[in-house]
């Protein structure tokens, strides 16, 4: 019995070192990405919202039932940690208890309230797991291509801490007997019941047994997490709040609307005349922002982009969460690396497979921006590279030409004017004050011909509901 605290002591060192180095190993890893000055604005506003969607788990309960679950275990994950320093004492004292609130009857009420409810919790997720990789084969599982072993790993602690948890409080009431309070172990009373028929001797010694393999449990759950950088499953519990902070837009919908600006060394390109060492998107590991570095550890495999995106259900290379996994563990690996990403770790087809409509982003727990990682490799391919589909070409040449996407003739932009039967007043150069409305037709709209008609009748609502409008004229792109 003597060696197990020592094991308990030495283990808990190693993983206490382990996590440490590993930790800063990351943070210098993502630290090394290239400058984002855009993520460090309106900093109350950011942390009340990142406080705001961890602990509702607001986007999590777009999948109701595993959100809920998640939002217990994640309790559980915080609220247990007093177990864990109990478990300390008790190696050395089977009589330990907490100072002052060892015995108090609400927060061991909780205490175990929290056990049950992240107990059957897990066992919900590990349930839901599996029932969806047997109703769900194939393409058609959200789980499909992320990495299982972890996943199982990180539940399997999860469940063994319920159950080390759990048994330590049926231990500890019966060693107490009736000295203890009334209610103080209302929810493990079937465990004191179980272990009330042991002598005071085998109490103590089981309760030194069950705390010591409720330490080495935990502390290998770190020692592995820190052996493996890029197990998101686990590592997203110390991660996810960061990147949700840092989140692009300061607000409680998801990142969407219009792209970034194209940043180079943290300021804007001047495309008029860039210098020498701008950087157009992302080429490689390097050229990867460390809010994109962030992004990528966080990810959980939890495969919620994956089952709304419309280019994976229709039998196309792209899967969002694959494409983040495979970027992960080329960045994280080789930061500094200058071997390109397309080609070596994204293949063309998946880059150019994404249609931006934001699915993934939307349904990611974590605030994961794919679309802009996924459009900054596009602009290194077509600024840099030269490499895009064939099919563009002929678009990039009119827009180049002609100003559209269609190389029609510039001067046929305001064509449609003459088939509406109101008059139509055109804005070319500044905005005049007394305009209140401002139509942008946009090249489809004024080209297209299905496009047009839907301009015109736009137009005409906005005549006879006797708004100023106006519409803005353009030479081109």
């Amino acid at each position: 019995m003597v060696l197990l605290p020592i094991f308990a002591m030495t283990i808990t060192v190693v993983a206490l070192v382990a996590i440490t180095l590993r930790s800063l190993e990351l943070y210098r890893r993502i630290k090394a990405g290239q400058p984002d000055p855009t993520r460090s604005n309106n900093k109350a506003q950011r942390f009340a919202l990142m406080v705001r969607e961890v602990l509702t788990h607001a986007k999590m309960l777009n999948f109701t039932g595993s959100g809920i679950a998640h939002w217990f275990v994640m309790v559980g994950f915080v609220s247990l940690f007093g177990t864990l320093v109990t478990a300390y004492g008790q190696i050395f004292d089977p009589h330990f208890v907490l100072p002052i609130i060892g015995h108090f009857v609400p927060y061991n009420f909780f205490v175990e309230l929290i056990t049950w409810l992240t107990g059957i919790s897990i066992v919900a997720l590990i349930v839901i797991r599996q029932v969806t990789r047997v109703v769900k084969k194939g393409r058609t599982s959200r789980f499909f291509g992320s990495g299982s072993w972890k996943a199982y790993f990180v539940e399997a602690t999860i469940l063994a801490i319920v159950f080390c948890v759990i048994a330590l409080r049926g231990l500890e009431g019966a060693l107490l007997g009736e000295k203890a309070k009334s209610f103080e172990f209302a929810l493990s009373q079937p465990a004191v019941n179980a272990f009330d028929n042991l002598d005071v001797a085998t109490l103590e010694q089981w309760i030194v047994i069950i705390a010591a393999l409720k330490i080495i449990i935990s502390m290998t759950w770190f020692i592995v997490i820190a052996a493996n950088l890029t197990m998101g499953v686990a590592w997203h519990r110390f991660l996810a709040p960061f990147n949700i902070y840092f989140k692009r837009n300061v607000s409680a919908s998801p990142t969407l609307g219009a792209l970034p600006e194209m940043l180079s060394h943290g300021k804007p390109i001047d495309f008029e005349d860039p210098k020498e060492d701008d950087v157009f998107g992302i080429g490689k590991a390097a050229d990867i922002s460390w809010k994109g570095l962030l992004d990528m550890a966080s990810c959980t495999e939890c495969g919620r982009c994956q089952s709304q995106c419309p280019a994976w259900h229709t039998e196309k290379p792209l899967s969002p969460k694959l494409l983040v996994m495979a970027m992960r563990d080329h960045a994280l690996a080789n930061v500094q690396s200058d071997k390109p990403i397309v080609g070596e770790t994204i293949s063309p087809d998946v880059l150019w497979s994404c249609t931006t409509c934001g699915a993934c982003v939307n349904e990611c727990p974590v605030d994961i921006e794919h679309i802009d990682h996924i459009v900054n490799m596009r602009r290194f391919q077509v600024l840099v590279e030269s490499e895009f589909p064939t099919e563009l070409g002929g678009t990039f040449r009119n827009l180049e030409k002609a100003g559209n996407p269609w190389g029609a003739n510039r001067m046929d932009r305001n064509a449609w004017i003459s088939e509406c039967d109101f008059p139509v007043t055109v804005i070319d150069g500044e905005l005049p004050d007394e305009v209140e409305y401002l139509f942008w037709v946009g090249c489809a709209g004024a080209y297209e011909e299905r496009a047009k008609k839907t301009t015109k009748a736009v137009a005409e609502l906005l005549y006879v509901s006797i708004l100023n409008t106006s519409f803005k004229s353009s030479r081109g792109s």
